[in-house]
Formats: structure tokens, C-alpha cells, sequence
């Protein structure tokens, strides 16, 4: 089966929804009508191309807050020479 493109306004509403979870605000700032935005925006939800397209999206930027194997052992490395200095915030 070919994987679906997501439309451009498709896109818009998944980016909207990663960034505020709100299904029916999303279909909104995409560009759907207010008065079927609800029923849009959930429906979209349930869309397989669209649901993949937001799980990545998410997993993306989980990835980026998660600090990798070198990323920790430079970090040690630097505390452990003295390279680094504690902030105290006052």
C-alpha cells in the first residue's frame, strides 16, 4: 500500500496539534471551519498518515531533550577536570 502524502493544510493541523495537543484548536488555526473543527480535528486523529506523521514528529523531539551516551560522558569529563562551574542562582 503507497503511503498518502498529507496535504498541506493536513500538515498544518499536525503541527498545530504537537504544539497544543488540542485537536479542535488545530483544525482551527489549519484553516477548517470553526463550527466542524471538533469533528474534523478528531477524525484526523484516527487518519493512519496522520497519526504517523505526529508520532514522529513527537519521537523527534523527545529524542532531542534526551541527552545521548557522549553528550553525558563529555559533560563528566569536563566536571571531572574542574572545567565546569556549579550555578547557584541567589
Amino acid at each position: 500500500m503507497k503511503k498518502r502524502k498529507l496535504t498541506p493544510k493536513q500538515q498544518l493541523f499536525a503541527d498545530e496539534y504537537i504544539k497544543s495537543g488540542n485537536a479542535k484548536e488545530s483544525a482551527i488555526k489549519a484553516g477548517y471551519s470553526p463550527k466542524t473543527a471538533y469533528s474534523i480535528g478528531n477524525e484526523n486523529l484516527k487518519k493512519p498518515e496522520l497519526k504517523s506523521y505526529i508520532d514522529a514528529k513527537l519521537a523527534e523531539i523527545e529524542s532531542h531533550k534526551i541527552a545521548d551516551a557522549k553528550e553525558i560522558l563529555e559533560y563528566f569529563t569536563a566536571v571531572l577536570r574542574g572545567e565546569t562551574r556549579e550555578v547557584v542562582v541567589v
